[in-house]
């Protein structure tokens, strides 16, 4: 293997900028494409990011370009065709959320690409620090037995700006046509952050509603789970709540027989026989996420070890949104 990767990256839309920057804070990768369907954007990000390679299609990127990882940051309808392809070229992947639409599409692309070639689901958020340090807590015994889970999510990005225009939309304009919104595109994450802190979960109830007029998919979520041991955990969201800051962060309440942890956005506390306060800086953690992420990818496509978040592990994840909206009808 080259000592630097050669990364072509696939998408070049409002997330790309976060997973560039990560590229480039990587010394032992380098973008050396991109593709985009739109010229203008492939232009735009290439010119910030000092990439002179550009394509509006990914089969002919991966033809022309020896690439050691593609890195596809495009909407998840694409997903299944893009990871096919680059698994035909034998080239590992790092995928955004979700791996597919749905749970059924997902393993069924798990299938298809079989042992061609390896792919991690961008699942970054268990990568931001405040949920590492929580995790480190829980390992050392800290928090003891937990006893009840609580975390939401709670923004205004489905309501007007004083402009008069809707910061999701402005955004991510596909959201407006998704008929899965809230748990598919942002839910997701609290689910496999939980995952990640709390072990395996299932799904017990599940309520969905619409609010929004500008969209056509569920804008708040109420959301049961448990784990094998009984513990109660719930997970809410809402995207039409005035007040909030359209990006607000989460809100998370873990209770245990020796101490109780809150994070609030982006402040950790820990309270009992432990107690300890850390701050964090939102913006520095979303980018170290990024950061973490990629910094793993590259790891284990080095060391040829298991991706954290690997399609399998991922597969997970989808199960619970599929039954989420099972439940809620």
């Amino acid at each position: 293997m080259a000592e630097t990767l050669r990364v072509g990256v696939v998408g070049c839309g409002m997330i790309s900028r976060d997973h560039l920057v990560a590229w480039r804070n990587e010394p032992r990768a380098e973008v050396v494409a991109l593709c985009d369907p739109d010229p203008a954007r492939t232009a735009d990000r290439g010119a910030e990011f000092g990439i002179a390679r550009h394509y509006t299609d990914a089969a002919r990127m991966l033809d022309a370009e020896d690439l050691d990882a593609l890195d596809v940051i495009t909407p998840r309808q694409t997903h299944r065709d893009l990871v096919l392809l680059a698994a035909e070229h034998g080239v590992p992947v790092l995928c955004e959320k979700p791996l597919c639409p749905t749970l059924a599409e997902a393993e069924a692309l798990v299938a298809e690409v079989g042992g061609r070639t390896r792919v991690m689901v961008n699942e970054n958020w268990r990568f931001r620090p405040y949920f590492r340090q929580l995790r480190e807590w829980i390992d050392a015994g800290h928090v003891g037995t937990i006893t009840s889970a609580r975390m939401s999510l709670t923004r205004s990005n489905l309501l007007a700006d004083a402009d008069g225009s809707i910061p999701a939309l402005r955004r991510q304009p596909f959201f407006a046509a998704e008929e899965r919104l809230l748990v598919a595109e942002s839910l997701i994450h609290e689910l496999d952050t939980l995952r990640y802190l709390l072990g395996e979960t299932r799904v017990v109830g599940a309520v969905t509603r619409r609010t929004s007029p500008d969209v056509v998919g569920e804008d708040s979520a109420a959301i049961l789970l448990t784990t094998g041991d009984g513990l109660p955990v719930v997970v809410t969201g809402c995207m039409v709540a005035a007040g909030h800051h359209y990006r607000e962060g989460d809100h998370l309440v873990l209770t245990g027989t020796r101490s109780s942890v809150t994070l609030d956005r982006s402040v950790l506390t820990i309270t009992g026989a432990h107690g300890k306060t850390v701050e964090y800086d939102e913006a520095t953690a979303r980018q170290d996420s990024f950061d973490h992420s990629v910094r793993h990818f590259v790891d284990r496509v080095r060391d040829g070890g298991e991706f954290d978040t690997s399609m399998a592990d991922q597969l997970a994840t989808l199960a619970l949104v599929e039954d989420v909206y099972r439940r809620a009808g």
